[in-house]
């Protein structure tokens, strides 16, 4: 990265806090009852006017590809090129960010048990908050961003780098919309509950491990 470590973490706070902060008034929202329920319907009705043919056939493929599972095993894919070319440390970085993001999935869907709306463009199974898509895709393109984004030698292979990997997690985001897999809300939480996990992730190695060098040592 161009920025020094102080600069690194004051910025990951922020994003730490404002994504816990999103997250929370979305959880509150959903144990207070109806107050966000109209955006939900309000966004709902205006994917259901845009659907056409060729849009259901591009984003039934996004969202197969943007599933969790293929970004789990895209994730160790990475990890391990990571560690062939001795980051280890940015690898096991990569991997601990996308453990904690499934973990805390997991956990909030187990706890709330919200159902998924009725959807007659895609099979779905499971609880619908928050999106394990949204959550997944927003964790992996960061992290994919923040592993590479000092080796690129350009500006602009920088910002194809960022573009590209903010257009592939968009359009993941969208797929579960237009498709009628997941609320609004529930995109919104994946998305904060993506960017919390990785923020939080990073913070702590960065603080409790960057200044270690024989622990950074060992795994290099």
């Amino acid at each position: 990265m161009i920025f020094p470590n102080w600069a690194k973490n004051i910025l990951f706070l922020l994003v730490l806090m404002i994504s816990g902060l999103l997250l929370i008034i979305i959880i509150e929202g959903l144990i207070s009852g109806n107050e966000l329920i109209p955006l939900n319907t309000a966004i709902e009705s205006a994917i259901t006017n845009l659907r056409k043919p060729f849009l259901t056939t591009l984003f039934v493929t996004v969202t197969k590809a943007g599933n969790p599972f293929v970004l789990t095993v895209a994730s160790a894919l990475i990890a391990l090129f990571l560690t062939i070319r001795g980051r280890l440390y940015d690898a096991v970085l990569f991997v601990t960010a996308l453990v904690i993001a499934v973990v805390s999935l997991v956990i909030l869907k187990e706890t709330f048990q919200v159902a998924r709306p009725a959807s007659d463009l895609l099979g779905t199974e499971g609880w619908s908050f928050p999106s394990g898509h949204a959550t997944v895709a927003t964790a992996f393109f960061f992290m994919l961003v923040y592993s590479f984004y000092g080796k690129m030698k350009t500006i602009k292979h920088k910002t194809i780098l960022i573009l590209s990997s903010f257009t592939a997690a968009l359009l993941i985001w969208l797929s579960r919309l237009y498709l009628g897999a997941h609320w609004t809300l529930d995109v919104l939480a994946g998305i904060a509950l993506g960017l919390l996990s990785v923020s939080f992730t990073i913070l702590v190695f960065s603080l409790f491990l960057d200044g270690r060098r024989s622990f950074r040592d060992r795994l290099g």
